[in-house]
C-alpha cells in the first residue's frame, strides 16, 4: 500500500467542468489505527494495575473498554482491506458518479433529489437515484437500509475544494442534467 495523492481535480484538456476525486489516505487509516491502540494499551495497564488512578478502581471497566477498542481496530482493519487505496473512493464529474463500492456509473439522469443539509456538522451531500435506475445499481444501494436509494458524498474532505465549492459543483451537474 502506498499514500501517494494525485491531484484534487483531473481535468480533460476540452472540458471546463471540475472532476472531483476523493481518494482513501492510508497514513489516516494508520493514525486512527494507532491512535485506538495507544487508547487500548492505556487502558489495558490501567485494568492490569501497572498505572496508578487518583482513586482505585477494580478495573473491569477499563478492561471491557480496552476489549472494545481492540474490537474497533479489528472491525476497521477488516474495512479498510475492502478498499482498493490505488483507485479513488468516489469520482464525481460531468458524466455522473462512479465509486469503488458502485457497480457501474451513476448517471445525473438518474439522480431523483440532491439533499444538502443545512446543520453546520452535516458532512455529506445525499443523492436519491430514482426508482427506474439500473437494478444493478439499486441492487447494491438497497443493502444500506436506512438509506435505501441513497448515495453519500463527503463534501467537506475533497482535497482541493472548499465545502462550498463541492456542493456547487453537484448541484451545477444536477441542475444541468434536468435542463436536458
Amino acid at each position: 500500500m502506498t499514500d501517494e495523492h494525485s491531484p484534487a481535480t483531473d481535468r480533460d484538456a476540452n472540458a471546463t467542468q471540475p472532476i472531483l476525486v476523493l481518494r482513501g489516505s492510508v497514513r489516516h487509516l494508520f493514525m486512527i489505527l494507532g491512535v485506538m491502540a495507544l487508547c487500548s494499551v492505556y487502558l489495558l495497564l490501567i485494568a492490569l494495575g501497572q498505572i496508578e488512578m487518583h482513586t482505585r478502581t477494580s478495573g473491569v471497566g477499563e478492561a471491557l473498554f480496552a476489549i472494545l477498542f481492540l474490537a474497533l481496530i479489528v472491525y476497521v482493519a477488516v474495512k479498510a482491506r475492502q478498499v482498493d487505496f490505488t483507485k479513488p473512493t468516489m469520482v464525481i464529474g460531468p458524466d455522473g458518479i462512479a465509486g469503488q463500492r458502485l457497480p457501474k456509473l451513476i448517471p445525473w439522469q438518474m439522480i431523483e433529489r440532491v439533499d444538502i443539509p443545512e446543520a453546520r456538522w452535516a458532512g455529506f451531500i445525499y443523492l436519491t437515484v430514482r426508482k427506474e435506475a439500473d437494478p444493478e445499481i439499486l441492487e447494491v444501494l438497497r443493502k444500506r437500509q436506512p438509506l435505501e436509494r441513497t448515495v453519500a458524498i463527503p463534501h467537506r474532505w475533497v482535497p482541493g475544494f472548499r465545502s462550498s465549492e463541492v456542493k456547487d459543483v453537484v448541484n451545477r451537474y444536477f441542475e444541468r442534467s434536468r435542463q436536458r
